[in-house]
């Protein structure tokens, strides 16, 4: 039939007599479980006779209660069907937005990218302060990025955007991270500022073309938020990677002194 039957019975509801409504209130609520009962057992669920069901599938013009079971049972296969498309549609967009995501994450990967980390990696490693600040749209990355540095035995702090007494204390033995969307006006200002006390600066943005660029000791680009966050996670991890070799080699040393000097302390078991 071309209404819907759920719809019909809910137009015409209001003109139900009390075991009418009961019938039809079961079926609105339970119509899946309804498309596969027979007229005796609805008339159980509903607490009707049998009788009052025949008359009631009569009522919405169908020949008697199978064929209206029939039209239960259509209007299940059809919202199958739609859910199914529905799914089909889903599943094509997050392949689709999948896709984009890996895409925006490979294009990280260039000869750029490597030089630059490279820079960056020299730029971080020697610095005696570090300051970290994101524009519009980037907001975290910054806490997230200094909260690593920190972990790594770096001395980073998080600085809010524009002039602030964080950038005002950056000298020529200071590095300003400055981690810029396609919105980076709060980020202009500090970034010159630190050229013209002889900072250091790392800019890692969402375009190559920001105006930071040319202030930039090093510059890392990604495309997207995803991109710059895995950009400053391949930083982290190199940063990590030296700072091994260094606490290797330093208790290396350390363990020569104690052997040369004998300051090892031996405890009988």
């Amino acid at each position: 039939m071309e209404k819907d039957i759920l719809q019909r019975i809910a137009e015409e509801c209001g003109d139900y007599s009390k075991r009418q409504k009961a019938i039809a209130k079961y079926i609105c609520e339970n119509s899946e479980i309804v498309a596969f009962m027979t007229a005796q057992m609805l008339s159980e669920a509903t607490g009707v006779s049998e009788s009052s069901v025949v008359r009631f599938a009569r009522q919405l013009g169908f020949d008697g209660y199978i064929e209206l079971r029939r039209a239960l049972q259509q209007l299940i296969k059809e919202r199958i069907a739609t859910r199914e498309e529905a799914a089909e549609l889903d599943s094509r967009e997050l392949g689709q937005l999948v896709a984009a995501g890996v895409q925006s994450l490979q294009a990280i990967a260039t000869p750029q990218n490597e030089r630059a980390l490279e820079q960056a990696f020299l730029l971080l490693s020697g610095a005696e302060r570090i300051v970290v600040q994101a524009g519009l749209g980037m907001e975290g990355l910054d806490s997230n990025f200094a909260g690593g540095l920190r972990a790594l035995g770096f001395p980073a702090c998080v600085a809010p955007e524009g002039i602030t007494r964080e950038i005002l204390a950056l000298d020529d033995r200071s590095v300003l991270v400055s981690i810029s969307g396609h919105y980076y006006s709060g980020l202009l200002g500090p970034v010159r500022y630190a050229r013209a006390r002889n900072a250091g600066v790392l800019v890692l943005a969402e375009d190559e073309t920001v105006p930071l660029r040319q202030y930039a000791d090093a510059m890392l680009v990604g495309r997207g938020l995803a991109a710059v966050a895995v950009l400053i996670t391949a930083l982290l991890s190199t940063l990590e990677k030296s700072g091994e070799k260094r606490l290797e080699a330093n208790l290396a040393e350390l363990d020569a002194l104690h052997r040369e000097y004998h300051t090892y302390e031996f405890t009988e078991n």
